[in-house]
């Protein structure tokens, strides 16, 4: 069985104080780790908070926009979160969505390009002694792998790969591309996790718990690399519907499947979350991050249940 963790973002209805809470609980819990996500908030401030609150549980971003911050001051900010932190960090890194970016007027360029060049700079200076301050043991940079140019980037570059919306097919899949990539640089595949960061949503009412699902994947898939990956793993009517719907959000909703839910999250009651969990990991994930949302309830209720239901 995978490891678990949780994952954690600032939102009206998870400030602070509430993500301490979860940390502490999910520490106590034996969680392998928590990560924060980036949506209008600072990864690595909110990772450092959450370290400073707890002892032993990893802390980690998934991900962190690496269009944000210069290599250099990434590089600080990271080696800070690692050291004030007993050396607990996993710094995740991914490229956002063109969309987002774009919208903050960043011209991305090649992506792929840009994380080679932002990893290999964030290498050097973290394990070359060049941060302020300096780390006292390596930190583990871990790559968002959506398309098979990234996956393979991180069996080349990384310490680990984090996947999100994928079914259990094009984990297997996936894991081979990492193998390829590490083949080139002539690394050993074992030593680059597979993570896979899965959205839940937990309810005894499944169809309850599907119409959130719904909404979620109809904004994903309408992103060019994730409705890409569905399509290629057996989901093309579903995203061709998708596009074609445009600005119609309720055609969109209405063109997920429940085939396409129950590949790509974790929907329904407890019993049956940890089941789906158990087979998304089985093609080889070592750490399972889950992120819940709620439904018929308050977030803190939902993230409380899904401490207990996936208690180590």
């Amino acid at each position: 069985m995978a490891k678990i963790a949780i994952a954690c973002t600032i939102l009206p209805d998870s400030p602070p104080a509430r993500l301490i809470e979860w940390s502490r609980a999910a520490e106590d819990a034996g969680f392998s780790g928590v990560f924060m996500t980036e949506a209008n908030n600072d990864s690595l401030a909110c990772s450092l908070a959450l370290g400073l609150h707890t002892k032993r549980i990893k802390l980690g971003t998934a991900i962190t926009n690496i269009y944000l911050r210069h290599p250099n001051l990434l590089a600080n900010e990271a080696a800070a979160v690692q050291e004030f932190t007993g050396g607990r960090f996993i710094l995740g890194l991914g490229t956002g969505h063109r969309e987002g970016n774009s919208a903050l007027g960043i011209e991305m360029g090649v992506p792929l390009t840009r994380m080679r060049e932002t990893v290999k700079t964030l290498r050097a200076m973290l394990d070359g002694g060049k941060t302020g301050p300096r780390v006292g043991a390596k930190l583990p940079l871990y790559l968002a792998g959506v398309s098979r140019p990234m996956v393979k980037l991180a069996g080349e570059i990384g310490d680990g790969v984090i996947f999100n919306f994928f079914p259990p097919a094009r984990v297997k899949e996936a894991i081979g591309e990492l193998a390829e990539g590490a083949k080139i640089a002539g690394r050993d595949v074992k030593q680059i996790e597979p993570t896979l960061f899965a959205t839940a949503f937990i309810s005894d009412d499944l169809e309850a718990a599907r119409r959130p699902a719904r909404k979620l994947l109809s904004r994903y898939g309408a992103l060019k690399f994730y409705g890409n990956m569905m399509a290629h793993s057996g989901f093309e009517r579903e995203i061709s519907a998708i596009r074609a719907a445009g600005r119609d959000a309720d055609a969109a909703i209405n063109a997920v499947s429940n085939e396409l839910i129950d590949a790509t999250l974790l929907v329904g009651s407890e019993s049956r979350v940890r089941e789906r969990l158990q087979e998304l990991c089985a093609p080889g994930i070592g750490t399972a991050i889950v992120f819940t949302n709620p439904v018929n309830e308050d977030r803190n209720a939902a993230a409380m249940r899904t401490i207990r239901a996936l208690k180590q």
